[in-house]
């Protein structure tokens, strides 16, 4: 049994709003942890892309059901990325992480529910924004990958502490 095939076009486009709310968020907070303004750009532009899409689906929400008012299913982030508290105590690695996660996710259900969804303009629609989500996830992935490489870049100075250790032990050592 298709999971995809038992959603219905409300629920669909219910969930996809509610995603798209979701990243905004996490990159939202991606860009008040790193220093670097060019990262911190492309991550409000990312969340700006988001916002587009949320409209997107927003605006065929309402011509398909205009008599329905809308009801968002409750967010799916973990617990720690909503919790003020909890947030604070994010590393860049761990929201970096947790957006690769949520593009992945929006990926597998926007490209599966454009195989199984019978309207032909929704089909279009869910394969573009799981295209879009796929770029998200790409570039999300080799911003993970600078950061795993080059952790003084997002200004995490701990990541060069090994680093400056074993300089400082030969420092000594001479």
């Amino acid at each position: 049994m298709n999971i995809y095939e038992d959603i219905t076009s409300i629920e669909a486009l219910g969930i996809a709003i509610r995603s798209e709310i979701d990243s905004q968020l996490i990159y939202k907070e991606l860009s008040e942890l790193c220093q670097d303004d060019l990262l911190k750009e492309r991550f409000l532009n990312l969340s700006k892309e988001e916002r587009k899409h949320q409209l997107i689906f927003e605006n065929k929400y309402a011509e398909m059901f205009p008599e329905v008012e809308l009801v968002l299913p409750p967010t799916q982030l973990p617990h720690k990325v909503i919790d003020p508290d909890l947030k604070k105590k994010l590393s860049m690695k761990d929201v970096l992480l947790m957006a690769i996660e949520e593009e992945k996710r929006a990926v597998e259900f926007y490209g599966n529910y454009a195989k199984n969804v019978k309207d032909l303009s929704g089909q279009r629609m869910f394969k573009l924004i799981a295209d879009m989500e796929y770029q998200h996830q790409m570039i999300l992935e080799a911003e993970y990958e600078i950061f795993r490489k080059y952790p003084n870049y997002y200004g995490d100075v701990e990541g060069w502490d090994v680093e400056s250790r074993l300089k400082a032990e030969k420092i000594k050592r001479n």
